[in-house]
C-alpha cells in the first residue's frame, strides 16, 4: 500500500503494559545504582563515588565524581534527565539526611532535612520519587517525623511539608532489624526495594544486592539476581529508568497519527504523548511489507506534534514515539496486543509507562 494512495498507513498506537521482552529473572531489567565500596561488577571495576547502570546484566558508568571520599546514598534519575542523589556522608553544601539536584556539573539544593525536621543522627537510605512527583525516603533509623514514628525499613512519603507513610515495612512482614537501602517502582508500579543484610521473608532469604519485588500483603518474590554479586558489597540504593509514553490510537482522547501530502512533502501530525515527562517525539520510517523494518528518521522534533518532510521514493510507514531526557516510549502494539519492537539504531534506550490515561 503505497502512502500516496493511503493517507491513514502512518498509525501510532496506546501501550498499557510494561514493555520488557523478558522475564525480571532473565536479567531483562535496566536500572541505575551505586555500591558502599569498590565493586567488580560485570567484570569491571567501579568505585562508590560512580553512578552504575545495570542494562540486562551488563553494568556502565553513567555519573564519576572522580573523588574517592564521596560516597553515595540514595539515589533517582527524573525524566528531565537531572539526578536526585544523597550523600552517604557530610559533604560541602549537602549531608545524608538532604537531597540535592544534579544535572551533571551543579550540585542545587532540593530538600533540605534540618529544615524538614529529619534529626541529625539520621541518614537517608533511598530516594525515590512517587507517580505523582513527591519525594518518598526511607532512613538508616527510627525516626520521628512530624510526631509520627517510622522504622528504618519503613518508606515514608514528604509533600507539601507533610510527611506520611508510603509503605508500611512492618506490615509486611519485613525484620525490624532489617533497613531498605534502595527503593523504586517499575514502570508497571510494582514495588521493588532492596536491604543491607540477609532478610527473611516468609520461606525465602533475600540478599545484599539483590532486588525484591513486594507481590502484596507479606508476599516477596526475587525480582533481580546477580549470581555474581560481591558479598562485601551493599547496593546504596536504585533506581529505574524514567518511562515514556504513548501517542493516541484514535480509540482514547486525542489526536491520533495521521499523515498529508501536498505537492512533494509529507506532513506527519499527533497529539500529546499521555505522559507528562515526556516533552518531545521521534519519527521512525520503514519498507512495507518488510515488517518492523522502521529505522530512526528523526530522534527530535523539538517538542512539535508535526513534522514535514520531502515525500520518499517506495512505499512507507511511519510510527512517532514520545520520550523525555532519558528514554523513548512506545512503538506501538500488534495484532496480538503485544508491543512493536525497538527500531534500528534506536534513538535512546526505551523505558515504557504501564498506564495512560
Amino acid at each position: 500500500m503505497p502512502h500516496s494512495d493511503n493517507p491513514r498507513i502512518a498509525r501510532s498506537f496506546l501501550f498499557t503494559a510494561i514493555a520488557l521482552a523478558c522475564a525480571p529473572a532473565a536479567w531483562c531489567v535496566t536500572y541505575y545504582l551505586a555500591t558502599d565500596v569498590p565493586a567488580t561488577l560485570g567484570g569491571t571495576d567501579f568505585t562508590a563515588d560512580e553512578v552504575l547502570l545495570n542494562a540486562g546484566g551488563l553494568y556502565s558508568l553513567q555519573l564519576a565524581f572522580g573523588e574517592p571520599s564521596v560516597q553515595l546514598g540514595g539515589l533517582e534519575r527524573r525524566a528531565d534527565g537531572l539526578w536526585l542523589l544523597t550523600p552517604a556522608k557530610p559533604e560541602e553544601g549537602a549531608g545524608p539526611r538532604d537531597v540535592v539536584l544534579f544535572d551533571g556539573v551543579t550540585l542545587t539544593p532540593y530538600f533540605d532535612g534540618a529544615t524538614a525536621g529529619v534529626p541529625e543522627y539520621a541518614r537517608i537510605d533511598s530516594v525515590m520519587l512517587d507517580p505523582g512527583g513527591a519525594l518518598v525516603l526511607s532512613f538508616d533509623v527510627p525516626v520521628n517525623l512530624g510526631g509520627a514514628e517510622y522504622g528504618p525499613s519503613d518508606l515514608v512519603r514528604y509533600n507539601l511539608g507533610v510527611f506520611s507513610l508510603f509503605w508500611n515495612s512492618g506490615a509486611a512482614g519485613v525484620p525490624p532489624d532489617s533497613n531498605v537501602v534502595g527503593a523504586g517502582e517499575t514502570a508497571a508500579g510494582d514495588l521493588i526495594v532492596t536491604f543491607d543484610v540477609p532478610t527473611r521473608l516468609g520461606a525465602t532469604e533475600f540478599m545484599p544486592g539483590q532486588l525484591v519485588r513486594w507481590d502484596g500483603g507479606t508476599n516477596f518474590s526475587a525480582y533481580v539476581t546477580d549470581p555474581s554479586w560481591p558479598p562485601d558489597a551493599q547496593l546504596r540504593d536504585f533506581g529505574f529508568l524514567p518511562p515514556s509514553g504513548a501517542v493516541s490510537d484514535g480509540q482514547l482522547p486525542g489526536v491520533p497519527l495521521t499523515i498529508s501530502r501536498s505537492a512533494s512533502n509529507l506532513t506527519l501530525s499527533w497529539g500529546a504523548t499521555c505522559v507528562a515527562g515526556d516533552t518531545d517525539y521521534e519519527v521512525y520510517e520503514g519498507t512495507l511489507g518488510l515488517f518492523y523494518s522502521h529505522t530512526s528518521k528523526l530522534c527530535s522534533t523539538g517538542g512539535a506534534t508535526n513534522i514535514t518532510f520531502s515525500e520518499p521514493s517506495g512505499s512507507v510507514y511511519y510510527l512517532v514515539v514520545p520520550r523525555n531526557a532519558v528514554c523513548e516510549g512506545s512503538y506501538g502494539r500488534k495484532s496480538d496486543n503485544t508491543e512493536l519492537p525497538q527500531g534500528a539504531s534506536a534513538c535512546l534506550p526505551q523505558q515504557v509507562a504501564a498506564q495512560c490515561p
